[in-house]
């Protein structure tokens, strides 16, 4: 959808600025006190008419404005309620104060309910505007991601210059512990890359020469010389961050929710104020058609009651409160809609179909004591080394109870393994080829793709275990319950083929791609769109961050790669799938609780109207009536969000 597009679709009040909203919010709030200090002292009404002439005057003009665009584009909105409703009320007012022979009416006037519309308008419109300008919060965190300076090499000579002034054709020396400054291919030494932060795999990537390397990746192992090929600025990373900066977030909220009862209210209110009218005129003074007015102006004051702007509101605050007792942040509302109404949902592979996070599949060893030595070698090596296979390891030791050995010294080679002794042992855990190099006996056998930790003690081999990276609980059933729904799943991952067919074989989906860099996700959703389809988007790493952007909804599972959480519109701090569903559910309740606050206010409203219709005001009571309706309305419909606190 084009931004022309999204501009004509919402609402007038969305395009104002949140500035013209604010100080028209506080000015008006100052109006409503003063107005409801004076009524409450019985000053003189024209004192009254003139504070609520002024907030009409200086705080109301945008909503008339407001109102007149959407009545251009033939849409009734809550602006164009709002107008209709202010309006009524001061004219009705306005005859109350002025006329020497007043409009019929018991209300002595509407400045009340017409000020308290006048601020809570003001208040929702900025709400809804503010939510649509978040957009930028955060960006210059991102650049902490691009490299700073690289090594350029003349001849012998290596000088430290800017990332940014490489340029293509130039050598740099990426020392091992280093991020590589720029995109280009090894043009000397072998090393192990991660580069997770571009494809999301978590195991480092062997790199021999002429193999490709990305800007922002980290050199685990070894010196390499790198022939550059395309400058920071052209580089994967730069094109994500470019991404951010430049994007207008098409966040979910692109309306106020109200806007879609306005027609309705609207339409029933003239109904109302119809019949009122007839009634009375012909219950009355045949002669004086006019004076039958105020019944019109009266029901028509009340026709967008203080409620209706809490009928929203209310679920939206308890839905958020209820949901983050279920570990999911619902930054966007907006959000669970679309999700509900999307035609498939893309997912990322590692961290959010599975932990992200290796952990020992299985120990293989000739026998239980050699498997019992193997475990206390591995764990005992690895227990001081930091790295997702020591990490899985010690995981295991501790899970297990394996004995962990005082360790005299160890040397860790990046990529490779570690060398330790503890007492009079030697004990090695590494990759199959550095422990032949160190002359243990291991057997040649393919792991394929899988993560694989050999251990040898005093040059006796000992054993070896898999890796892997577990699918998270509650995968299949909610796939299994996508499909249900009719939505098509869809894998994405810069992960291996291998890798990723296992796991979209054990989570039951169908269609996947493989070896998929960010801008490609985007162009895959940008496609999806373009067939007129809606796209939602799941993921966790910052590879995801342009898909995320570029789907209708974001949907993220929190980890400490999160820095991106201004752009998403879900965040799940939950281990299980099962969050995902859960989300549907919660929509569900949602939209059914506001439905029934929508109707709850305007019972409440009309059975106020019908008390100042019907029942005469005694002098003590007579301009506390309204406000007093009022609170009533607001009270019963905040009971009945607050059931949302609850939500499941």
């Amino acid at each position: 959808m084009s931004a022309c597009t999204r501009a004509a679709d919402e609402a007038a009040a969305l395009s104002v600025p949140v500035k013209a909203y604010s100080y028209r919010f506080f000015l008006s709030v100052c109006f409503g006190v003063m107005v409801s200090y004076l009524l409450a002292l019985h000053s003189s009404p024209s004192g009254v008419f003139v504070l609520v002439l002024l907030n009409l005057l200086f705080c109301s003009d945008v909503m008339f404005k407001n109102a007149w665009r959407d009545l251009e584009r033939f849409r009734i909105t809550l602006s164009v309620l709002c107008s209709v409703a202010v309006l009524a009320a001061f004219c009705y007012g306005l005859s109350k104060t002025f006329f020497l022979s007043p409009l019929a009416g018991s209300a002595p006037d509407l400045y009340i309910a017409l000020c308290a519309v006048v601020v809570l308008y003001l208040w929702t419109a900025s709400h809804a505007a503010r939510s649509k300008e978040r957009t930028k919060v955060f960006i210059k965190k991102l650049d902490d991601f691009l490299p700073k300076s690289g090594r350029l090499m003349q001849g012998r000579r290596e000088m430290m210059v800017f990332a940014r002034e490489l340029k293509e054709g130039d050598i740099i020396r990426v020392k091992a512990g280093e991020r590589i400054p720029c995109e280009g291919e090894i043009a000397k030494g072998d090393s192990a890359i991660d580069e997770s932060l571009i494809t999301g795999n978590m195991l480092p990537t062997a790199k021999t020469v002429g193999s490709r390397v990305y800007a922002g990746t980290l050199n685990k192992r070894c010196e390499i010389m790198v022939k550059v090929k395309k400058g920071l600025t052209q580089s994967v990373i730069a094109g994500i961050i470019n991404a951010i900066k430049n994007s207008e977030r098409r966040r979910c909220v692109r309306k106020d929710p109200l806007d879609a009862y306005a027609l309705g209210v609207l339409v029933l209110a003239l109904v109302l104020a119809v019949g009122g009218y007839l009634y009375f005129y012909w219950q009355g003074d045949f002669r004086r058609p006019l004076h039958t007015v105020g019944i019109f102006l009266l029901v028509m004051g009340m026709a967008c009651p203080v409620s209706f702007f809490f009928c929203a509101v209310f679920p939206a605050w308890c839905v958020r409160w209820g949901a983050r007792r279920r570990k999911i942040v619902l930054q966007e509302l907006g959000a669970l809609e679309t999700l509900s109404r999307a035609d498939a949902v893309f997912f990322d592979k590692t961290g959010t179909l599975t932990y992200g996070e290796l952990r020992v599949a299985s120990v293989h060893a000739q026998d239980a004591k050699t498997k019992r030595e193997l475990e206390e070698c591995l764990a005992s090596a690895e227990q001081l080394v930091d790295g997702p296979f020591a990490a899985a390891v010690n995981v295991y030791a501790e899970e297990h109870r394996v004995a962990v050995r005082k360790l005299l010294c160890f040397d860790v080679l990046p990529g490779l393994g570690v060398k330790a002794v503890s007492g009079k042992s030697v004990l090695l855990a590494g990759r199959p080829e550095w422990l032949r190099e160190q002359g243990v006996p291991v057997p040649d056998k393919p792991f394929g793709e899988q993560a694989v930790i050999c251990g040898a003690k005093n040059g006796k081999y000992l054993g070896y275990v898999l890796l892997d990276d577990k699918l998270r609980p509650g995968a299949a059933e909610m796939v299994r319950a996508l499909k249900d729904m009719g939505k098509e799943v869809i894998l994405m991952s810069g992960d291996n083929e291998a890798s990723v067919a296992a796991i979209a074989k054990q989570a039951g989906i169908d269609k996947f791609n493989f070896g998929v860099l960010p801008q490609t996700k985007a162009e895959i959703l940008g496609n999806f769109s373009a067939l007129g389809k809606k796209a939602v988007m799941v993921g966790d790493g910052f590879n995801d961050i342009t898909a995320l952007l570029r789907a209708e909804a974001g949907v993220v599972f929190a980890s400490g790669k999160n820095v991106y959480n201004n752009w998403v519109d879900v965040i799940i701090k939950r281990s299980d799938l099962a969050s995902i569903t859960d989300l549907f559910s919660i929509n569900r309740k949602l939209l059914a609780c506001v439905r029934g606050n929508v109707v709850l206010c305007l019972l409440c409203n009309l059975g106020l109207v019908g008390w100042l219709l019907f029942v005469p005001p005694s002098y003590w009571g007579a301009w506390y009536q309204v406000p007093a309706g009022i609170a009533a309305g607001v009270l019963v419909v905040f009971l009945n969000s607050a059931r949302l606190l609850n939500v499941k």
